[in-house]
């Protein structure tokens, strides 16, 4: 009943979105917009994608390497998969069956999968502060957000911690403040052991320093394509890099926010919101935000269904297996 009710909410939240941004678009003028984009543009659109996805592949290889090697093109077609299976399931299962087909792909421990997943989703928040602040600074954009700067720092000081204390696992459990609790509760241990696995990359400095590297880039490929499509939309000289970021980081925060699969609405009406205050007009906002929505859902869904089917899988079978497992797990 639990994942029934957190479904209906996410496309009720979803759908009322929507009607807030169709309400005052002239559906009739959109095309005239669509026919003045340069689809030039679109080619290093395309490549950026693909670029992402590889920068994603490769970060989490390294923080799975540590437990096991892992190939490139394995992460990389995973990355793909979870992200067509969140675009199209509710319940953002794409990243429940990423970490459930990569332990068995793999032949790492599921729990050291997981936390690998969300190691990853702790490094997005720590590059893309760092980013906002940057593009902020460098670019001088600022927003009420900026206001909660101590809360910011705060948050990623506990990220930063928490990471620390997987990262130096033995060094914790081994030292005599700690040894004594683990030793009385070895369950807790090996699942502390395991749990920790997921950020074993950064014991080493050039592995630690490559996984921020290529988070860094993964979000930046992110950026450009926000860019590129500014320019095949002739808005040049509005949107800029630094506006790119803001634009990605609005993005990311729509799309955590519980909707329908996809994120439609919740993209559409941050992006919106964001490029009206920049003097946007809201209809060629609203062509920018669908345009650049679409064009990127399709290209990645694509890829990863292709690569569901090819590792043995199908939608139906997905939905099946890790519905019935929220759904029990709900109750």
């Amino acid at each position: 009943m639990k994942t029934k009710i957190s479904m209906i909410a996410g496309f009720m939240l979803s759908a009322a979105l929507l009607f807030f941004v169709f309400r005052n678009v002239d559906f009739a003028g959109l095309p005239a917009i669509y026919s003045k984009v340069n689809v030039v543009y679109m080619v290093p659109f395309v490549f950026t994608i693909f670029f992402e996805l590889v920068f994603r592949g490769a970060r989490w290889r390294l923080l799975l390497n540590p437990s096991k090697p892992v190939r490139l093109w394995d992460a990389f077609r995973l990355e793909a998969a979870g992200l067509a299976l969140s675009n199209i399931l509710p319940l953002r299962l794409g990243e429940i069956a990423r970490g459930t087909f990569g332990a068995k792909i793999f032949g790492i421990p599921m729990l050291t999968v997981f936390a690998t997943i969300l190691v990853e989703r702790a490094l997005d928040i720590v590059v893309l502060l760092f980013m906002f602040a940057a593009a902020a600074r460098f670019g001088g954009i600022t927003g009420s957000l900026i206001n909660y700067d101590g809360w910011l720092w705060g948050l990623f000081a506990g990220i930063v911690v928490g990471m620390a204390a997987l990262a130096f696992a033995d060094e914790l459990t081994a030292h005599r403040w700690f040894s004594g609790f683990f030793s009385r509760f070895p369950g807790v241990r090996r699942l502390f052991e395991r749990a920790a696995m997921g950020v074993k990359g950064f014991h080493s400095l050039k592995s630690g320093a490559l996984i921020f590297l290529f988070a860094f880039l993964q979000w930046f490929m992110d950026v450009l394509n926000y860019y590129w499509m500014g320019l095949a939309f002739g808005l040049g000289g509005t949107l800029d890099l630094f506006k790119g970021v803001f634009l990605v980081f609005t993005g990311a925060v729509a799309a955590s926010v519980p909707g329908m699969p996809g994120y439609f609405g919740n993209f559409e009406f941050g992006i919106v919101k964001i490029m009206s205050v920049w003097g946007v007009s809201k209809d060629v906002a609203f062509a920018y935000a669908s345009c650049i929505h679409m064009v990127s859902y399709i290209i990645i869904t694509l890829a990863g269904v292709i690569f569901v089917y090819q590792m043995g899988h199908s939608l139906g079978k997905v939905w099946g297996e890790f519905s019935g497992k929220e759904t029990n797990h709900g109750k």
